[in-house]
């Protein structure tokens, strides 16, 4: 183990981590990130003998901890200036548990998250440690702390939804009112995002909205996070937003036309069962076999008109564009009547049939003691009608419990990107710090959302932001707007439903965002 720095015998002080320990110590997280340095002196040693391997690794809420009481007035700002002040290109500052998959008793960690390539070992060493003494010097004496390579990524005519009978109920999805909606600006379709949820002003009557992620609409790397207002002749241009990027739209029409060619192979298949029929010796045998194998080719041959009727249909379409510390990246969209009236609008609503009933009740209730309040709907579609308190969030139903028997709120959201995703909330909130052009922006709290579990991949990815996350209770916690990780993010990030209220009533809106197709 060259360049390994661990003394042998070990001591008790933290050391500076060898490159084989920087690369395989966080091993089992979905953006496979490197680790730079470590507070805690605990060794680690790089497994050998002929059946060695790395045990994977996954992250899970902290749960209910003194650390609460001091995160956001005390510790977590002066982390972030101590961190700030020494020139560290910091990104993330999030109290979780880490452990190994499958064992109990995952250890409490502040993850501190770092631009790559911009932070020596050695440098890493000396900053983990003073940063757990911040820790410390608040009573805090259990969690460690743990650099690592990180950074911020922004995750950037309709249908109703059809029955589960209807063939093209899935492929027709992404084109329907349900949440999950696609969209971009029409100067920058390659840059994707996805259409949060609808709400209605009471100032402006008959008028629906969407509301999405700013930097959907408005790309990160090319304009300036400056408050933009149409107002029809005055104020500034308007921005056209079309339902679905070049991408999106490009994968969902090839769904649409696999689907197609999918209902050709089955008729071919059963023509030759026809055949085949013809040469059965046993008469009631083959009638048997003509009588099914004809009954499925009707059923193939509509099912496949349903499809080519929904690939002529499909046609480009747009929309009219119109302080807790959360980043201000929230964007209103007036939605073209056209679009969406009450023939096919139905609430805000996840659809949520890509997924059993059996398989999805159970991830949203990992525990087994945990109270049934999620009900697969009979209709597919999960329709929300409250608001997660913030209060709630970091302090979750003792009664609903995850695998590890720690509290927890399980959540979904339907994305662009991921699509249909179920993962859980963190306890606390995260410090985030964006770059503009390379420079340092300004801090903001997020909420965190971390993966179900080390198998169930991660909750979002680029596309995805601007979608809504609800939980199984059908209450919002709010819109999805980046992620942390490397190229693959282990944490998504979520800014609160509760501050977007009062920031759009800031701004003269007062959202509605419970409507029915009868406030259309």
């Amino acid at each position: 183990m060259s360049g390994h720095y661990v003394p042998n015998p070990p001591t008790d002080q933290p050391y500076v981590p060898s490159p084989v320990e920087r690369k395989c110590f966080l091993f089992g997280l979905d953006s496979e990130a490197e680790m730079i340095a470590r507070s805690n002196s605990a060794p680690w040693m790089e497994p050998t003998g002929p059946e060695a391997y790395l045990e994977p690794k996954e992250l899970s809420p902290l749960g209910d901890h003194p650390l609460d009481g001091v995160w956001e007035d005390q510790a977590g700002p002066a982390m972030a200036d101590y961190l700030s002040a020494r020139q560290v290109q910091w990104t993330l500052l999030h109290p979780v548990r880490l452990g190994i998959v499958d064992q109990g008793s995952p250890l409490p960690f502040v993850m501190v998250g770092v631009s790559p390539n911009t932070l020596s070992a050695e440098d890493g060493l000396g900053i983990a440690v003073y940063c757990r003494s911040i820790l410390e010097g608040r009573g805090i004496q259990d969690i460690h702390v743990i650099l690592y390579e990180s950074r911020y990524q922004p995750l950037a005519s309709m249908y109703k939804p059809a029955l589960t009978s209807n063939a093209v109920h899935q492929v027709r999805e992404p084109f329907s009112t349900s949440l999950g909606i696609p969209i971009s600006y029409a100067k920058t379709p390659y840059y994707e995002g996805t259409g949060g949820f609808f709400f209605l002003d009471s100032a402006k009557p008959g008028k629906l909205f969407l509301l999405t992620a700013r930097h959907v609409l408005f790309h990160p790397d090319h304009e300036k996070n400056d408050v933009y207002k149409f107002r029809g002749n005055s104020g500034d241009a308007k921005r056209n937003v079309l339902l679905m990027g070049t991408a999106a739209f490009q994968r969902y029409r090839d769904a649409i036309q696999t689907a197609v060619d999918g209902q050709q192979l089955i008729i071919d298949h059963q023509e030759r069962r026809v055949e085949d029929a013809g040469a059965l010796e046993d008469e009631e045998e083959a009638d048997a076999e003509l009588r099914d194998a004809e009954a499925v080719i009707e059923k193939a041959k509509a099912d496949m008109e349903a499809f080519k009727k929904l690939l002529a249909d499909v046609v480009r379409d747009c929309f009219d564009g119109p302080d807790g510390g959360f980043t201000e990246d929230f964007a209103v969209v007036e939605v073209d009547p056209r679009m969406i009236s009450k023939a096919n609008f139905i609430a805000n609503a996840i659809d949520v049939g890509s997924v059993a009933a059996d398989q999805l009740t159970r991830w949203m209730h990992p525990h087994p003691a945990n109270p049934n309040a999620f009900k697969y709907p009979g209709n597919r579609l999960h329709t929300f009608f409250g608001t997660v308190p913030d209060g709630k969030m970091w302090k979750p139903d003792a009664r609903s419990k995850d695998q590890d028997d720690d509290p927890v709120i399980t959540v979904m959201k339907n994305g662009n990107a991921t699509g249909f995703t179920v993962s859980q909330l963190s306890t606390i909130r995260a410090f985030v710090r964006h770059y503009f052009e390379g420079k340092p922006g300004a801090t903001s709290k997020e909420v965190v959302v971390l993966s179900r579990s080390s198998k169930s991949g991660p909750f979002s990815a680029k596309g995805d932001s601007g979608s809504v996350v609800v939980s199984g209770k059908k209450e919002v916690c709010g819109v999805l707007t980046g992620g942390h990780g490397t190229d693959v993010c282990d944490i998504t990030l979520v800014t609160s439903i509760n501050w977007l209220v009062k920031r759009l009533a800031f701004y003269g809106i007062h959202a509605n965002i419970f409507p029915t197709k009868d406030d259309i």
